[in-house]
C-alpha cells in the first residue's frame, strides 16, 4: 500500500518561534514523533510518505489508499479540515495521537478508523485488518506496550534541514499526579522506557543525518532516575569521543535539582537546556493541583542550584489555579526575575479532558466550554478567586511585563554571567553558526526598528564585556526575544478581544 501520514500545522504559541524562523533558516523548530515513529512500526511492503504541514503545503491529491493523521488538542480544527478534504477525495483516513485519544466522540464520523492510546500493538494490528478488508472503526491499545522492542523511527523520511531541532523520546510515562496533566491519563504513572543501546542507535542516526540539536521529549526525562542515569552516561561519553556534536535538551521534574549525580551527568552529556514545569511560586496553588514534589525545596535555590551546571532552565508557569488571586501576577513576574530564567512559557490553566482537573471542575460547574456556548474561551474554567475579567486582564500584564525590552534583558544577563560551566566551554562554533549568528545580529541590529537595536546592542556589550565566552547564546537570546514579544503582541490583542466581550455582559451571566 501507499500510505500518507499527515502532522497539521501548529497554531502560534510560545513553543513555534514563528516570528524568527526564516532567520534561523528554518521552517519549524522540531518533528512531531509519533509520524517517524508510525513509520517505523509500518512492515517494509508497504510505501510511507510524511508530510508535516509545518514545513510543506499538504497536496491532498496525493496518491495514497490509506491516510494518517495525528495531532493534539489544539489541532482539533485542523485534523478535521484535513480528514474532510481527504475523503472528499475517497481517501480512507485513520486518526490518532493525543486528541484521538483524550476525544475519540469527537471523530466519529469524522474519519474512517479512531485510534485510542499507543500504536505499537494497534497499528499493525490495523493494517492485517485493512489488507484484510476487516478493518474495525476504532482500535483501543489494551496494556501499555514495552518500548525495549519498539523498532528506530524512519527520521530519514524527514527533510532533516528544515528542523531546527530533531526530536527523540526515551520513555513514555511519569510518576507524579498533577491533576491538570494528561500524561499519565494517557501513558500511564510507570515510566516505560528503551534500552540504552537502542536510544544511542537512534541518537547516532540523527547525528548521521545531519543534527546539531537533539529535543528528548519524554514528558519527564527523570521519571525513572536509574535508567536516565545509565543512558546520561553513555551519552557523555559519546559526545566526549567526538567533541560533543550535538546539544541535548529535555523535560524534567524539578527534583533533578536533589541529585547532584544527575545534574552532573546532565552537564557531562551536554544537556544545554531543559524545561521545568514549575507552574507557579505559590505553594497553596502548588499543593492544590497535587504538584507535591515542588513543595519539598526553596523553588529559587532549586532553580538556581540547575544554573550553576551550565544548564539553562526553561520554565512552564501557570495563572488561573483556585488559590490564585489578583496578587499572583506580580509574584510570577517576582519569582521569573529573581530565578533569571530567560524563557518563561506562561499560560492560563486549562481542563484537558479525561483529567482530574477537567472532572473536578465539570462536577463543580466550572467547565465553561460545556457552560453555555461561550464564543471566546481562553481557559476553560471559571476560576475561583477572580473574575474571568481579573484573570485575562493580569494574565496580559504578566506576559507583557515578561517579554518587555527591561525585564527580559536583565535576567537574561543575570543568567548568562552567573551559570556555570558547560562541558563544552568556549563559543562551541559548529558548520552553518556563522551564517546563522550574521543573519541574527542584521535582524536585531538593522531589520527591527532603534529600540530592538539598542536592547540588542546592551545585550551583547555586556556579556562581551563580563564573559564573552557566552557570546553566542547572548546572540541567541536576543533573537528568541524577537519571537516571544512577537507572540506577546498577537496575545495581547487576542486577550483584548476576550475582554471587550466579557464587559458586554452582564456581571450575572460570566461564570
Amino acid at each position: 500500500m501507499k500510505i500518507l501520514l499527515v502532522t497539521p500545522r501548529n497554531p502560534q504559541s510560545f513553543w513555534t518561534y514563528d516570528e524568527i524562523l526564516p532567520t534561523l533558516g528554518r521552517r519549524c523548530i522540531f518533528p512531531n514523533l509519533s509520524m517517524p515513529t508510525l513509520a517505523g512500526l509500518t512492515g517494509p511492503d508497504h510505501e510511507v510518505m510524511l508530510c508535516d504541514e509545518n514545513v510543506e503545503a499538504v497536496d491532498f491529491e496525493t496518491e495514497a489508499d490509506l491516510v494518517g493523521i495525528t495531532g493534539y488538542i489544539i489541532h482539533r480544527e485542523r485534523i478535521h479540515e484535513l480528514a474532510d478534504e481527504f475523503r472528499a477525495r475517497g481517501r480512507v483516513v485513520v486518526v490518532g495521537g493525543p486528541f484521538a485519544s483524550l476525544c475519540p466522540e469527537e471523530l466519529k464520523g469524522r474519519c474512517d478508523t479512531v485510534f485510542v492510546g499507543e500504536a505499537e500493538e494497534t497499528w499493525p494490528r490495523f493494517l492485517r485488518d485493512f489488507e484484510a478488508g476487516c478493518a474495525q472503526d476504532l482500535y483501543e491499545a489494551g496494556e501499555l506496550p514495552d518500548l525495549s522492542s519498539a523498532p528506530m523511527p524512519r527520521f530519514d523520511l524527514l527533510d532533516v534541514g528544515k528542523y531546527h531541532a530533531l526530536t527523540l523520546q526515551f520513555a513514555r510515562g511519569c510518576p507524579f499526579t498533577c491533576e491538570f496533566c494528561d500524561i499519565i491519563v494517557m501513558y500511564g504513572r510507570r515510566p516505560r522506557a528503551k534500552r540504552v543501546e537502542q536510544l544511542m542507535d537512534e541518537v547516532r542516526e540523527c547525528h548521521r543525518l545531519g543534527a546539531t540539536q537533539v529535543f528528548i521529549v519524554d514528558d519527564n526525562f527523570i521519571g525513572d532516575k536509574k535508567r536516565a542515569k545509565a543512558l546520561l552516561r553513555e551519552l557523555a561519553s559519546w559526545g566526549k569521543a567526538r567533541g560533543y556534536p550535538l546539544d541535548f535538551n529535555t523535560e524534567v521534574s524539578l527534583d533533578v535539582a536533589a541529585d547532584a549525580e544527575l545534574l552532573e551527568l546532565l552537564r557531562e552529556a551536554h544537556f544545554t537546556t531543559i524545561f521545568v514545569g514549575i507552574e507557579t511560586p505559590r505553594i497553596e496553588s502548588l499543593k492544590e493541583t497535587k504538584k507535591y514534589q515542588n513543595t519539598r525545596g526553596d523553588l529559587l535555590t532549586s532553580v538556581k542550584r540547575i544554573q550553576s551546571y551550565g544548564i539553562q532552565v526553561q520554565a512552564g508557569m501557570i495563572v488561573g489555579f483556585d488559590h490564585d488571586d489578583e496578587h499572583i501576577f506580580s509574584e510570577q513576574l517576582r519569582f521569573i526575575q529573581e530565578a533569571r530564567i530567560p524563557v518563561s512559557m506562561t499560560g492560563l490553566l486549562q481542563a484537558l479532558p479525561k483529567t482530574p482537573l477537567y472532572e473536578r471542575v465539570r462536577e463543580e460547574g466550572r467547565l465553561l466550554e460545556e457552560s453555555g456556548g461561550d464564543q471566546f474561551v481562553l481557559s476553560n474554567i471559571a476560576p475561583a478567586g477572580m473574575s474571568r475579567i481579573e484573570l485575562y486582564r493580569g494574565y496580559r500584564w504578566l506576559v507583557e511585563q515578561l517579554y518587555d525590552f527591561r525585564h527580559y534583558r536583565r535576567r537574561t544577563l543575570d543568567f548568562l554571567l552567573s551559570r556555570g560551566e558547560q562541558v563544552h566551554t568556549g563559543l562551541n562554533l559548529r558548520r552553518g553558526d556563522l551564517p546563522r549568528l550574521a543573519r541574527i545580529l542584521w535582524a536585531t541590529l538593522l531589520g527591527d526598528g532603534p529600540r530592538r537595536a539598542a536592547f540588542t546592542l546592551a545585550l551583547l556589550a555586556e556579556t562581551a564585556l563580563r564573559r564573552p565566552s557566552v557570546i553566542k547564546e547572548a546572540v541567541s537570546f536576543a533573537i528568541v526575544h524577537r519571537a516571544f514579544h512577537a507572540y506577546v503582541e498577537r496575545l495581547g490583542e487576542e486577550l483584548d478581544r476576550a475582554i471587550r466581550e466579557l464587559e458586554t455582559q452582564a456581571p450575572e451571566a460570566i461564570p
